[in-house]
């Protein structure tokens, strides 16, 4: 039986020299801003909770921080969040933290552990819809509309969330504003074939899983 995943130590519950000297001494390790004790999994639940440390409780993870949740990228070295507008919940906690408002449905997004987060679907259409200046991609233009590293991303998430293309992903590109809409719709053409490959890996392990 699995127990529930313990909240993240953060500077309220212990000095920063302590922290860093129970790292040292292999006790825990750390995650965001945080610090997690050893035994804990770094999962989807540990991750939100170590992320939902750097903001105000109404703030909904989203892009490459909902991505590096759901451990289909590597942590952000800003994290991203959005919160509803008219929330009045922009104040940063962090300075590796952004924020923006937007208007979001409660089909955009899902609980893990108490900590709102986008969906993978939500996720990847944000991810192709807008410029992924963190992940060092060039800025968005539709005569260079992907790269090689956004499109297995983009095929990370929907893998993620077991969508078998990416119909469901332009459907939801194509609810948005003209100009973002044509950009994402771009970049989605290219990832059918990486979303493929990630299928048929999953199911040529789990067949030798079942063979063996």
């Amino acid at each position: 039986m699995t127990h529930p995943p313990v909240r993240p130590l953060t500077l309220n519950d212990l000095p920063l020299a302590e922290l860093y000297a129970a790292r040292l001494d292999g006790q825990v390790f750390q995650i965001a801003d945080s610090w997690c004790v050893i035994d804990e999994i770094d999962g989807c639940d540990t991750r939100a909770m170590a992320a939902s440390q750097l903001v105000p409780p109404r703030a909904i993870a989203e892009q490459l921080t909902a991505a590096w949740i759901y451990g289909v990228a590597p942590e952000p070295r800003r994290h991203q969040f959005c919160v509803l507008i008219g929330a009045r919940a922009t104040a940063l906690w962090s300075a590796r933290v952004q924020v923006r408002e937007i208007v979001r449905t409660p089909d955009d997004v899902h609980t893990i552990s108490g900590v709102r987060v986008t969906t993978p679907l939500r996720t990847a259409v944000d991810l192709a819809r807008y410029t992924v200046s963190s992940m060092s991609l060039p800025s968005p233009s539709l005569s260079s509309p992907t790269t090689p590293e956004l499109t297995a991303l983009l095929a990370r998430l929907l893998h993620f969330g077991e969508y078998p293309d990416v119909s469901a992903a332009i459907r939801l590109c194509k609810r948005g504003s003209p100009a973002h809409s044509a950009l994402a719709v771009a970049r989605f053409a290219a990832v059918n074939a990486a979303l493929y490959a990630l299928r048929q890996q999953g199911e040529s392990g789990g067949a030798r899983s079942a063979a063996g």
